[in-house]
């Protein structure tokens, strides 16, 4: 007779048939059949303080890795305090599985304790909920689970373990293998797609590519590349875009957002056509559908993102890169270029920009305290090839649009959902996943306020992550904000004492270093 697994077991047994290194999370009672049976494998399971921890560093696992990052929270408040974490992957598009858990079958709905409605929780914010009632189940739902979170537009999705399917139901296991259950085919676009996006490009020469997180996930920097010096067109990026093409290439203007420069805005609505390339044009990257762009030919692998919220020329649905070479051998075939001095005309303005935004006060490496200019001055002086970087919410992630990274940086931020207590739990499943690379993280003390507890996680992890602390003893963002439109004085919940985060560190298991002068970051 063949072993009999219980549905916990089945769950770890599914992991490691796709491959899974690492789940992150808080255990309880209905987690154990789950979790215990991990230490027989190769699945480290990390504990992190918080569940919020726990989703960011499966967040940042996936971003990093292009395989779904893994976390796991009990009932009711354990899988509540998964939510943000959870919805910041499914709006920038970082695949995940989140496995939570629910009270004995029998008394659903009686009110048990911690009892929740799982599938109201995370129904608007995951690409998929799946419940396991049944324990013949639950090895399709944990493979449906990775093929939904790594296909198409990747994302996160929900797998609600019920705690009897788990603890006293059991089956057979049947092995297979992930590529029959998780097929990821290049969806090369239409031919007549790509005709049509050239007949639009052709027409015009002055074009723009406005470049997205999309050409990351397809890593298509090249034919990105490719595609601008044939056009000679400048290109922008959205904040998810940042590093998909190395800042020091010839053509890179920059990031458009809230934060970017006027010179990106320019390159945007001067442009005659505008290639969008992996982007939804999300509020956060056109100004709240405040940029106007003309002639608009955007690239997607989701058909419905295309015409979203601008009206498109023409539309191309497939895999950037395939789509991108379909169309860079169309247009060197016939020859065509873009123009030259529309090129020129963008690139002087921003050598005109970069000269105004570093000098002065603001640009001043021995100033105390630390200026936001002169911070990511001397920082992109250390940077190293290949390394990652992670920055949370607020002002110092906003202050990145103004920064050279190396070639080779991974650079991740909570764009779409702006969910702060980002950078510390990226930061370790981005470590956890790539221990050979360095991972920075930069925040600032509201992000790390709400965090605190995972520098003890990475601490007791033994991982070399480097963490920034900008520290201005408030949520600096709002208090802006709040400066703006109320007035000098009209502050309202958004100031702290001031905190002595070395000691705190030190005490949690980590170094610590005040730096109180730009230059003495190196």
């Amino acid at each position: 007779m063949s072993k009999l697994y219980t549905g916990g077991e089945l769950v770890v047994k599914i992991m490691e048939e796709f491959g899974a290194k690492a789940v992150f999370g808080v255990p309880g009672g209905q987690t154990l059949y789950v979790t215990d049976p991990m230490q027989d494998t190769d699945i480290r399971f990390i504990h992190t303080r918080h569940e919020n921890g726990a989703a960011c560093a499966a967040d940042g696992w996936g971003r990093m890795t292009g395989e779904p990052g893994i976390c796991l929270a009990t009932t009711g408040p354990g899988a509540t305090n998964l939510i943000t974490g959870i919805g910041g992957a499914f709006r920038d598009s970082s695949p995940m599985i989140a496995l939570v858990f629910q009270n004995k079958l029998p008394d659903a709905g009686k009110g048990d304790a911690q009892e929740s409605d799982h599938e109201l929780l995370f129904g608007s914010i995951c690409k998929k909920y799946i419940p396991v009632r049944d324990v013949s189940t639950v090895q399709w739902a944990m493979r449906e689970a990775y093929r939904t979170a790594k296909t198409g537009r990747p994302g996160p999705v929900v797998v609600d373990l019920y705690r009897d399917v788990i603890e006293e139901q059991k089956a057979e296991y049947i092995p297979e293998s992930p590529e029959n259950y998780c097929v990821l085919p290049e969806c090369v676009a239409a031919d007549e797609s790509v005709e049509a996006a050239k007949n639009i490009i052709k027409k015009h020469k002055k074009v723009c590519l406005w470049i997205g997180n999309g050409v990351k996930i397809a890593k298509a920097s090249e034919e990105v590349k490719e595609l601008s010096r044939i056009l000679n067109a400048p290109i922008v990026c959205t904040y998810n875009g940042i590093a998909a093409v190395e800042s020091a290439f010839e053509n890179l203007v920059g990031p458009r957002s809230r934060h970017g420069s006027k010179v990106t805005r320019a390159a945007i609505e001067e442009a005659e056509c505008v290639v969008v390339i992996g982007s939804t044009l999300t509020a956060i990257s056109t100004n709240r559908w405040d940029i106007k762009a003309k002639n608009i030919v955007q690239f997607d692998i989701v058909p419905e993102n295309i015409g979203r919220h601008y009206p498109v020329a023409a539309g191309v649905i497939g895999d950037a890169k395939r789509s991108l070479q379909k169309l860079n051998a169309a247009l060197k075939a016939e020859g065509y270029t873009g123009d030259r001095a529309y090129r020129d005309e963008i690139f002087s303005r921003k050598e005109e920009w970069k000269e105004n935004l570093f000098r002065g006060a603001i640009a001043d490496t021995e100033a105390t305290p630390v200026p936001p200019i002169a911070l990511h001055m001397e920082l992109e002086k250390v940077l190293k090839e290949d390394g990652v970087f992670v920055v949370d919410a607020g002002n110092p992630g906003a202050w990145t649009h103004a920064t050279t990274f190396p070639k080779g940086t991974v650079y991740m931020k909570p764009v779409n959902y702006g969910n702060m207590g980002f950078a510390l739990g990226a930061s370790l499943g981005c470590k956890e996943a790539c221990p050979e690379k360095e991972v920075i993280a930069l925040l600032g003390d509201g992000s790390l306020g709400m965090t605190l507890g995972d520098l003890e996680t990475i601490g007791r992890e033994g991982l070399p992550v480097i963490v920034l602390l900008v520290n201005d003893s408030a949520f600096g963002n709002i208090k802006q904000e709040e400066l703006f439109k109320m007035g000098e004085g009209r502050y309202t919940g958004v100031e702290f004492p001031d905190i002595d985060y070395v000691t705190v560190a030190r005490a949690l298991g980590m170094e610590g270093r005040i730096v109180r002068k730009a230059s003495e970051i190196p």
